[in-house]
C-alpha cells in the first residue's frame, strides 16, 4: 500500500507540481501542514485530503479510504485496508 510520503509525490507529478511549497499552495494549505505531514508528526484532515484527491484529479473517496488507512491503527487499520483493496482492486495505491 503507498505510504503518505509517495502519495504526495503523486500529487506533485499529477499536478505538474516541483516543490512541496508549490504544491502547499496549489491546494490550498500550509506549508507548514504538509511539512509536517512528511514527517510524520500529523495526516492530512480529511478537508485536506480532499483538496489534495482533487487537485491531483485522484478518486476522493479512495483517498479518505487511504488516509484512515494511514491514521488507524491495530485491527482498525487492518480492516480500512482490506476494504481498499476490495472496493479498489485496481487501485494505483495498492
Amino acid at each position: 500500500m503507498i505510504e503518505l510520503n509517495a502519495f504526495l509525490d503523486l500529487c506533485k507529478a499529477r499536478t505538474k507540481t516541483v516543490s512541496d511549497s508549490n504544491l502547499a499552495r496549489k491546494v490550498d494549505i500550509t506549508r507548514a501542514a504538509l511539512s509536517a505531514y512528511r514527517k510524520g508528526a500529523s495526516f492530512p484532515s480529511d478537508a485536506n485530503m480532499v483538496k489534495l484527491a482533487k487537485r491531483a484529479k485522484l478518486d476522493v473517496g479512495e483517498c479518505l479510504l487511504l488516509l484512515n488507512v494511514w491514521r488507524s491503527e491495530g485491527e482498525a487499520q487492518t480492516i480500512y485496508s482490506e476494504l481498499c483493496t476490495s472496493l479498489y482492486s485496481n487501485s494505483k495505491f495498492l
